[in-house]
């Protein structure tokens, strides 16, 4: 069975997953890896800073809250339409008023500049 993903993870061969899973199974599969990478994120704030990750991999925790507002803005356009039922009216609100700082608090756990305030070591010279 060959399924479309939410998010296109490949370049040239579908994967296992892509090939044998539906995609409403991958979205959950992907949803559920989303989940568990922010709480590990957040349990390891005191070890892992933002600028560790963003050395290492090229991402932080600030660019999963992002992407989490891109996503949220892309989920709203794609609903939009002049016949949505009232629950799906407040959806498309939410989407819509679903800014960075909000996001942040999803992946931090809490607000950034508390989470800053707690966690947050200076970046060394050698980091820098």
């Amino acid at each position: 069975m060959n399924t479309t993903t939410a998010i296109n993870m490949g370049e040239d061969d579908d994967g296992y997953c892509q090939e044998n899973l539906p995609s409403s199974i991958m979205t959950e599969l992907e949803a559920g890896a989303f989940r568990r990478l922010c709480a590990h994120l957040r349990d390891r704030s005191d070890e892992v800073q933002n600028l560790d990750l963003m050395t290492l991999s090229g991402f932080c925790r600030n660019c999963l809250a992002k992407w989490l507002v891109v996503e949220a803005r892309g989920i709203s356009d794609k609903m939009k339409s002049d016949t949505l039922t009232d629950e799906q009216t407040q959806i498309v609100h939410a989407l819509d008023a679903l800014g960075y700082d909000e996001a942040a608090r999803e992946v931090y756990g809490c607000g950034y500049a508390e989470w800053k305030k707690r966690h947050a070591k200076k970046a060394t010279d050698e980091q820098m």
